[in-house]
């Protein structure tokens, strides 16, 4: 139950909103004729709650269907709704998505997040992320890293959020779903953009977009540069011992300032042309973190850049048969400089990577009722490198070594697909569909040079070879109009990365890795009970298998440990409700709560409670957006968390019991954000966003990443961003 004082501390924060909002009322604007004169009205805010629901996307099966159609659970956030909320990042958005959550330990993907009850510790490895479409994924980690997408709020247009299964339309990796970025949409019309933004913890950002649309051609070019100087917070606050800080290289009174800055730039191009389109990013980030140990000096730094290339082809031959084609190339590459424990302290890692993936879809529409689609992919990691060189951790096993894929070899997932939608009466409409996947076996190699002449050398095979089956069904039945019914079903799997296996392929000791698993039961129910007022509700039971999990452990011996394993099964049930309300006109609410509760099936763990999985999550937003003004308010709700279990008990700093931390307590933040649009000029805005409004404590749990801080790591306090913009 929130606090009283917090209840007391919102209704005086809502009251200084309102006069505020009254004071910048007596700013001279355009009139709304004048601006409608020019500007296109927002789609949201003319369109009603149940007319939403008959938004069609593209994200869920790669065709455009109205969410009411589609064999998942689907959140839509339009480019009306981030201005209205006011957003600062990518993240901010991701973290008011109904059933997710994050955690932070300040490493260097920044915020991870978990989702309906399960967090791994693979930053973001558990959905796929698209930007138009295009796979963002790291081949080092397979994964989605934040800082390597790094798309600007200003930059998107809508996001697409599958939640559920994905694995028969999207293969390895969509665990949880789907999240798919557009930044180039010109259906309405080319719109340009150039914005300025600054606020707290000396964060800045300069935004441009540019687009056009003539004949067939259509671009659109995003470009921003966005820097921060990150969190100032005392380490001792996140220590249940902090004497041990200088026996850990810094003094007692260090501070995280100085130690997080992040710097981020960001270009993606956009065309097409009748039936081609073409899309290229390029992201450049130089990001500060910890790992294991405080960080010293000018602090630990990964400096990375990601870029992807992709040509597509999409051709309807007939009513009834579409084809289309893809071809990605992409390229990643991580330099880290580790500064822990002296001033002088030598360590430097290269991580890199690039491949390319091709896909052939069809799609063939016989009958209204019936549509079958079917596709091949094939994606083939060509390079993928691990150089380390730390010396000054003492350990000769740390010092010029360099794992990497075979010359011989590629990494190569390949799949074929086919899924099938029959309606054989009006009122329902069914799913079956099924995906055939591989990956062949592929050879992994290490040279290690310190201590041996000639220098040491080991290779290993990964031979987790064999053709997974990946099943999935589903039915829709509309009860009427107004209420909709949705059986879901469906099995996937996520297939461990290149990191991971060369940790266990190349140690004789180690068993190879086995992908993960996991089968998904939903009923979803959507309700319109009236154009202004909508339910949409889940009921969910997950089952995961051969989880894998990174141990980082320092031995009592003074050895640096750092491997994979699979971790067992856990079975997560749990309830999800969403409502959307349109109490009086110009104002929308919506209010979500997630309810889960994940236990741990493997023997001697069973009444253990899960690491990472807050049992509740709640939700809730509004805005009223009435002529050139919008206002708004987010609150979200994460519950407890418990820390890793250390079974060895073995950790960097004091352990609570056997975890490898403490505890953390749930929290609840309060944002607010005020739009004005039309300031003096038509097509400027001013934007107003604050965070964390009230001030709470947010304190995420302790990972193997960030041990030595056991009291858990601290989020932003209050912060501002205010953002000047012209639309034309």
């Amino acid at each position: 139950m929130i606090k009283r004082k917090i209840l007391a501390r919102a209704l005086i924060t809502l009251l200084a909103l309102f006069v505020f909002f009254v004071m910048f009322s007596q700013i001279p604007l355009l009139s709304q004729e004048e601006a409608e004169a020019e500007t296109k009205p927002a789609e949201l805010f003319k369109m009603s709650l149940k007319e939403l629901l008959n938004v069609k996307i593209t994200t869920a099966n790669r065709t455009p269907e109205k969410i009411s159609d589609i064999p998942a659970s689907v959140v839509l956030i339009t480019r009306e709704e981030i201005e209205a909320y006011g957003y600062r990042t990518l993240a901010e958005i991701i973290e008011n998505i109904p059933g997710l959550f994050a955690v932070d330990d300040y490493g260097e993907y920044g915020a991870n997040f978990g989702v309906r009850g399960f967090w791994s510790g693979v930053p973001n490895d558990n959905m796929i992320i698209l930007v138009n479409g295009v796979h963002q994924v790291n081949d080092m980690w397979s994964n989605y890293p934040l800082h390597k997408i790094a798309v600007p709020v200003e930059a998107i247009d809508r996001i697409e959020v599958i939640r559920g299964p994905m694995s028969v339309v999207y293969g390895n990796g969509a665990f949880y779903g789907v999240i798919n970025i557009f930044t180039n949409d010109n259906s309405d019309g080319p719109l340009n953009i150039a914005g300025a933004s600054a606020g707290s913890e000396k964060t800045k950002k300069l935004f441009l977009r540019t687009a056009g649309k003539q004949g067939d051609i259509n671009y659109v070019f995003n470009a921003s540069i966005y820097d921060t100087y990150g969190l100032d917070k005392p380490l001792a606050d996140m220590m249940l011992d902090s004497s041990i800080l200088p026996s850990l290289g810094v003094p007692v009174d260090s501070r995280t300032g100085g130690m997080l800055e992040n710097n981020e730039k960001y270009l993606n191009f956009s065309g097409t042309f009748n039936e081609f389109s073409l899309n290229v990013s390029f992201c450049d980030v130089k990001k500060e973190f910890y790992f294991a140990f405080p960080s010293t000096s000018d602090g630990t730094r990964d400096h990375s850049n990601m870029a992807i290339l992709s040509f597509a082809y999409r051709k309807a031959l007939s009513n009834i048969l579409t084809l289309e084609g893809k071809l990605n190339y992409s390229q990643s590459r991580d330099w880290y400089t580790y500064k822990v424990l002296f001033d002088d302290f030598y360590g430097i890692q290269e991580l890199s990577t690039n491949g390319f993936e091709v896909e052939v879809n069809t799609f063939i529409n016989p009958s209204p009722s019936l549509d079958i689609k079917t596709g091949l992919y094939y994606r083939a990691v060509l390079d993928a490198d691990d150089m380390y060189d730390i010396p000054s951790l003492g350990s000769p096993d740390l010092e010029n070594n360099y794992k990497f894929l075979a010359d011989a070899d590629n990494i190569v997932t390949q799949s074929l697909f086919t899924q099938v939608t029959y309606s054989p009466f009006d009122r329902l409409r069914l799913t079956a569909g099924i995906r055939l996947e591989q990956t062949p076996k592929y050879k992994l190699e290490s040279i290690h040079t310190v201590g041996a002449n000639p220098p040491d050398y080991e290779s290993g095979v990964y031979n987790q070879d064999k053709i997974e089956v990946i099943p999935r069904l589903a039915a829709i039945y509309y009860l009427n109009d107004q209420n909709i019914f949705k059986f879901l079903f469906g099995k996937t799997i996520n297939r461990p990365s290149f990191f991971q296996n060369a940790q266990n392929t190349l140690d004789p000791e180690r068993d190879d890795l086995k992908p993960e698993n996991i089968q998904t039961f939903e009923l979803n129910y959507i309700s319109s009970l009236s154009e202004t007022f909508t339910v949409n509700a889940s009921i969910f039971h997950n089952t995961l298998e051969n989880l894998i999990t990174r141990i980082v452990e320092l031995t009592p011996e003074g050895k640096y440990n750092s491997y994979s394993g699979n971790a067992g099964k856990m079975v997560t049930q749990g309830f999800e409700l969403t409502l959307n309300a349109e109490p009086i006109d110009y104002l929308r609410m919506e209010l979500s709560l997630t309810y889960q509760k994940t236990k741990d099936k493997r023997e001697g763990f069973k009444d253990v409670p899960v690491a990472y999985s807050p049992k509740l999550l709640g939700y809730v937003k509004a805005y009223y957006h009435t002529g050139n003004f919008t206002m708004a308010i987010t609150g979200n709700y994460v519950d407890s968390m418990e820390t890793y279990w250390d079974e060895t008990k073995v950790s960097l700093a004091n352990t609570a019991g056997s975890r490898i931390g403490e505890k953390t307590r749930g929290y609840f933040t309060l944002g607010a954000n005020l739009r004005i649009e039309n300031l003096l000029i038509n097509g400027s805005y001013l934007n107003i966003r604050c965070s964390n409004l009230l001030d709470e404590e947010i304190r995420y749990p302790a990972t193997t990443l960030s041990a030595f801080m056991d009291r858990g790591t601290l989020g932003s306090g209050r912060v501002f961003l205010v953002s000047l913009g012209y639309k034309f």
